[in-house]
């Protein structure tokens, strides 16, 4: 017998469900605002990585494809045989695997601001240094925090968002995470990127958004991606960085929603 899914989720609105996995570094907050106009759209299920939020502490280190397992036997646990995924950053590299793993049980994938692994995908920049991780988490959480939304990773944020960065700034500061559960992922991410993966094996309908000048993950990357997963579309957000789901909200909350939609049309 399986063992139930032992980490923290939460759900918003009711009816087809979506499981809706953050990225690095973050719990499920991150999600929220950009879901919360769609919650008569579907179920929306927001687990917490492990380690992160209110998810159990990890006690050794883990693949990315062991968080793909704990969000398949989530969604075992909650009945929920198909389901559509939205993966962000991060959480799109689980996505995917997910995806690979169980195709017949993903019905639509989101993909946003995030890549794949294998050689053919841009580097991500700016991939740290592990020690150069650490000593980040040991400056001053607010130094630490506007350290890792300056102008070199997100070129736009703090200049023509500038509300959207001081609440981004304010929301981490009120969800801080552990450095050695931020340092187990980090090398999770790391093996995943060193790694190969079979797009061609993601059959579902996909949605690829990016922003246009997102430094983070490369927008060859977002093309390749929609090039490779074979039934895959690519839309490109203008004038936004690896946050544009925030910077832009609205917008790609209407891109999420008419996407999923297509699936209540048929």
């Amino acid at each position: 017998m399986s063992t139930p899914f032992a980490g923290h989720w939460e759900q918003l609105g009711t009816g087809t469900p979506i499981l809706c996995i953050s990225g690095f570094a973050s719990s499920n907050w991150m999600l929220h605002d950009l879901l919360a106009p769609l919650r008569n759209q579907g179920c929306f299920i927001l687990p917490d990585n492990r380690g992160m939020g209110r998810s159990p502490l990890a006690p050794t280190g883990y693949r990315l494809q062991d968080l793909a397992a704990d969000y398949l036997q989530l969604m075992d646990d909650l009945g929920h045989e198909q389901f559509a995924i939205i993966g962000l950053s991060m959480g799109g590299f689980v996505a995917q695997l997910l995806t690979q793993a169980a195709p017949h049980r993903v019905k639509r994938l989101v993909l946003l601001c995030t890549s794949s692994a294998g050689e053919s995908f841009k580097a991500l920049f700016p991939i740290m240094p592990r020690q150069q991780v650490a000593d980040l988490y040991h400056l001053p959480p607010e130094a630490r925090i506007r350290a890792a939304l300056s102008l070199p990773i997100c070129p736009l944020l703090s200049v023509r968002y500038p509300e959207v960065y001081e609440e981004v700034v304010r929301k981490r500061l009120v969800h801080q995470e552990n450095v050695e559960q931020v340092l187990l992922q980090y090398d999770a991410v790391l093996a995943f990127l060193d790694s190969h993966l079979d797009l061609a094996a993601i059959a579902c309908p996909t949605l690829v958004l990016a922003g246009d000048q997102d430094l983070m993950v490369p927008l060859a990357n977002a093309h390749l991606l929609a090039e490779r997963i074979p039934n895959a579309q690519l839309t490109v957000i203008p004038d936004t960085d690896h946050l544009f789901f925030l910077e832009k909200q609205a917008e790609v909350s209407h891109h999420i929603a008419q996407f999923l939609a297509r699936d209540q049309n048929h």
